[in-house]
């Protein structure tokens, strides 16, 4: 290869959670202009949904800044086959070239009972459309009190997208796994835009903050850019949800992150690789209840 290729290995790191990712967001950060990237998943073996928005974000913001495509290769059948399922290739067609095609495509259908695919949000009516589309999913394994808390969930953080971000290609998957008699709920959602700092800095009241952390931390306190400061209780209602159901909430946005296992637990982190927009991760659990 020329030297203006850059391989980028990918570690066995995308099926972890968003601390562990970090490391792949050092490699993909401040890329070049005029360059063909390519990320080699020879190393991958696993995936999750935040895994899946990571390679959506490394492929949207590689090819924005060099004009190219972001090759894709050495991928594993296994996790080829994921990737497909999960719809990322025909989604992320303008930005990720996957090299070693299979002629074995999978067959995805509306009939899937364990995950909503990669979707983008650009419209109020994709908001409607993956709402409806996760009900008739997973009523089949979650009690109602569960699965209307993620689509509570679903909805704030599609809004967010759709409302905030200024980003016209947010995207939204879920996967559920079952483990010893419960049910795994595993969303992710993922963007490029404005970022917190960015929908909050439209207010005055906000804008003498200086560092990222402490935007994501009003954020989750519940304060917008409304001139009031009030509303905006969506995020600090995702980790109340998240944390009565023994799950966790990953937020980040611009270099910074937040971590918390419910009300009360917050984490927060700094000096993260600046990737732009936000991405989110949360995960949901729930007593098993097949019908």
């Amino acid at each position: 290869m020329s030297d203006e290729f850059v391989i980028i290995r990918v570690p066995d790191i995308l099926g972890k959670d968003g601390h562990e990712i970090e490391n792949f967001y050092n490699r993909i950060s401040q890329p070049l202009p005029d360059r063909q990237y390519v990320l080699d998943l020879k190393q991958v073996n696993f995936i999750r949904p935040y895994g899946v928005i990571a390679l959506v974000i490394a492929g949207r913001n590689l090819s924005k800044t060099s004009g190219r495509k972001v090759i894709v290769q050495n991928i594993s059948m296994q996790v080829y086959q994921y990737l497909e399922r999960m719809n990322l290739f025909d989604v992320g067609s303008d930005w990720l070239q996957p090299t070693g095609i299979l002629k074995e495509r999978w067959n995805r259908t509306s009939h899937t009972y364990n995950l909503l695919e990669l979707t983008i949000i650009n419209q109020s009516k994709d908001i409607e459309t993956v709402v409806s589309r996760s009900d008739n999913i997973f009523e089949r394994w979650l009690q109602r009190s569960y699965l209307h808390d993620l689509l509570n969930v679903l909805i704030e953080l599609c809004a967010n997208v759709h409302e905030h971000s200024g980003d016209c290609y947010g995207c939204v998957l879920i996967q559920k796994v079952t483990s010893q008699g419960q049910a795994i709920v595993r969303l992710a959602v993922g963007d490029i835009g404005c970022g917190v700092r960015g929908s909050l800095f439209g207010s005055k009241k906000y804008n003498a903050l200086e560092d990222s952390l402490d935007y994501l931390l009003k954020a989750m306190n519940g304060q917008t850019s409304r001139l009031t400061g009030r509303g905006g209780l969506g995020l600090r209602q995702v980790e109340r949800i998240a944390g009565a159901s023994s799950g966790c909430l990953w937020l980040r946005s611009e270099n910074s992150a937040i971590f918390s296992r419910g009300t009360g637990t917050i984490q927060g982190i700094r000096n993260l690789a600046y990737v732009p927009g936000t991405q989110v991760a949360v995960e949901l659990r729930s007593p098993l209840d097949i019908k």
